[in-house]
């Protein structure tokens, strides 16, 4: 039994609070906690453990310790580095080698170099896990090379990755790998780098996992969260076949907004009566309705401090009233689009007739007379 997760980012403190670095160590704890309660063999972390490559003391030592715990109950941390804990400078190293090679508190996969893999015994059954450090999309052929290369040979395998898929990440340059280009013969595919989870069975048989993030880092995770929670897969492998259950953790509720600029003490009440649970949420305001309002609307938005851990104006979709919509015709000649949209705004004929002209013949003297007789008119 093994437990994955991912995409940790320790020592993250968005909108740089002390309580959103801290909700990410709570569900680390609770992580921690869960392995030692199932009594797994290891946990597999598939990438991106610290939030930067040069973690501060304070996500260290809180790594250090908790890991720790794991040691003195024999549980193993296997480790692949993810982007985030990739070095940015030429000839650094990697935190996770400080923390194995010289610490011994955990073991660090990174493919292209020894171990290649590290095993368990679980009951009798070995169980290799292998790993390969993320890899970005200009290195794709190395990685492919590296996929290509490996051999399962444990009874039950499992392969660690970092990277984005083609079927998950549809956008140029934000995949690394297709499905299909996965070598066979992995009962189980722990990967990380995107922050919500998705299981997949693969059509040659094996499992792939994205253990997500346990904790909300961006908004847009919500609606996965809501779906499938958060936290980590539980991982059997005692079978030929692997079997998963999630796991999940208490994290800090997170909600997207609308406030309009003309109800916003009734939006705000609204708000306020939805919201339950002991833990304060993080709210993230869609502002809409008259821009001229805007200003009364932000000092308003005060009140949700009362009832949010944090708030901010995600989006800012409001309009000026007075503007008037306009919509051409795709059918004319450029002056008579010019002069449709001229009428619509409130001018004219004898108006839109002088700018036309002044628009004709703006590179001639006679432009600025035009002008002149135009500003007598709008007076």
């Amino acid at each position: 039994m093994i437990l994955h997760i991912s995409d940790t980012h320790l020592g993250s403190r968005r909108y740089n609070r002390d309580s959103r670095e801290q909700d990410v160590y709570d569900v680390f704890s609770q992580l921690i906690d869960l392995a030692i309660r199932e009594h797994v063999k290891a946990i597999v972390h598939s990438g991106d453990l610290f939030d930067v490559y040069k973690p501060g003391n304070k996500s260290l030592k809180f790594f250090v310790d908790k890991v720790k715990l794991l040691r003195d109950k024999g549980i193993e941390f296997i480790n692949i580095p993810g982007d985030h804990d990739t070095p940015k400078v030429r000839d650094e190293i990697y935190t996770q080698r400080l923390l194995g090679e010289s610490l011994g508190l955990i073991k660090m996969l990174m493919g292209d170099q020894d171990p290649r893999f590290v095993e368990i015994d679980d009951g009798g059954i070995r169980i290799r896990v292998y790993g390969i450090r993320s890899m970005s999309t200009v290195f794709r052929d190395s990685l492919l090379n590296l996929l290509g290369s490996l051999k399962p040979e444990g009874e039950r395998n499992v392969l660690m990755l970092h990277q984005g898929f083609r079927e998950m990440l549809p956008y140029d340059n934000a995949w690394q790998l297709e499905i299909g280009s996965l070598p066979k013969g992995f009962q189980y595919y722990a990967c990380g780098h995107l922050h919500s989870r998705d299981v997949r069975v693969l059509p040659w048989g094996g499992i792939l996992a994205v253990a997500g993030s346990p904790e909300i880092i961006r908004e847009e995770e919500i609606e996965g969260w809501r779906k499938n929670g958060k936290g980590g897969y539980l991982v059997d492998l005692s079978k030929k076949e692997a079997e998963i259950h999630p796991l999940n953790v208490d994290v800090r509720p997170q909600e997207v907004v609308r406030i309009n600029t003309a109800s916003v003490d009734q939006d705000i009440d609204n708000i306020r009566k939805k919201l339950g649970g002991s833990r304060k949420p993080i709210l993230h305001v869609i502002l809409e309705g008259d821009s001229s309002k805007r200003g009364y609307a932000m000092k308003r938005l005060s009140q949700l401090s009362e009832i949010a851990e944090f708030y901010r104006i995600y989006k800012d979709e409001t309009t000026d009233s007075q503007l008037r919509e306009v919509k051409a015709n795709s059918s004319g000649t450029i002056s008579e689009l010019i002069a449709e949209y001229l009428r619509k705004q409130g001018y004219n004929d004898e108006e839109v007739k002088l700018i036309l002209e002044v628009i004709g013949k703006y590179d001639s003297d006679e432009a600025d007379e035009i002008l002149k007789k135009f500003a007598e008119m709008e007076r």
